[in-house]
């Protein structure tokens, strides 16, 4: 065999192994987030505790509206914490 052959056919292996691994850790992990999401998912935040913060409307919105551009509406504001 050409050793330039045998060369591109250890690459091609080689890309092909590492990309199959990759494609299996997505999809696990996309699994797994689904599973955890449906038996454990996260309490709903109820308005009185969000209004309790005591912080401004303009500000919650905003962040609100950044999550929600950051991660194309899938984002969940859960608690918003402010600095002392």
């Amino acid at each position: 065999m050409n050793p330039i052959n045998e060369a591109l056919m250890l690459m091609g292996v080689g890309m092909g192994t590492v990309f199959i691994v990759l494609l299996l850790i997505i999809f696990c992990s996309r699994g797994m987030i689904a599973a955890i999401n449906r038996w454990f998912p996260e309490r709903e935040v109820s308005p009185a505790l969000a209004r309790a913060a005591a912080i401004p409307a303009k500000t919650l919105t905003a962040i609100t509206a950044a999550v929600n551009v950051a991660t194309r509406g899938r984002g969940r504001i859960v608690k918003i914490e402010k600095k002392k």
